[in-house]
């Protein structure tokens, strides 16, 4: 049986490893990331998700003011991730009425906390509160496996 020994640089994003008997094959090059990802929950890909964006302001006496209708990128049960031309200011917050094709709707109270620096602009949203409700939703809907 094969034995893999690391030979990784401290100083290189590249870790080689070496398998110990010669089986024909070069070596196995695998990329190690820089950046730890802080992600703790499973990103959706999905297209059967319509996304209106709103806030409220003083002047709007409760009323939800309609800002854009945006593309959605990926959702998770915490937050999604968007598109839009619009700019919008991090640290927002902002009003997301999510519609599913089986036209269950979400409204969720959430935070812009990223914002691209190129149109179209991608969104970072973190919702106020976690949804279980909506987290149950997108699997129980959920059509095809893509998710990042």
């Amino acid at each position: 049986m094969s034995t893999l020994e690391d030979k990784a640089e401290v100083t290189n994003t590249e870790s080689t490893f070496i398998i110990a008997e010669d089986d024909g094959l070069s070596a196995i090059n695998v990329l190690v990331p820089t950046v730890k990802n802080k992600r703790i929950a499973t990103r959706y890909m999905r297209d059967d998700i319509a996304v209106a964006l709103c806030e409220i302001t003083p002047f709007s006496f409760g009323k939800e003011l309609f800002i854009d209708f945006v593309k959605l990128n990926d959702i998770t049960g915490r937050g999604i991730s968007f598109f839009s031309t619009q700019q919008i200011a991090v640290s927002k917050k902002v009003i997301l009425n999510l519609r599913f094709h089986s036209d269950m709707t979400f409204k969720i109270n959430a935070t812009i906390i990223y914002r691209s620096n190129v149109s179209p602009y991608q969104y970072g949203i973190k919702f106020d509160h976690d949804h279980r409700e909506l987290s149950d939703h997108i699997l129980d809907t959920q059509r095809t496996l893509v998710f990042k």
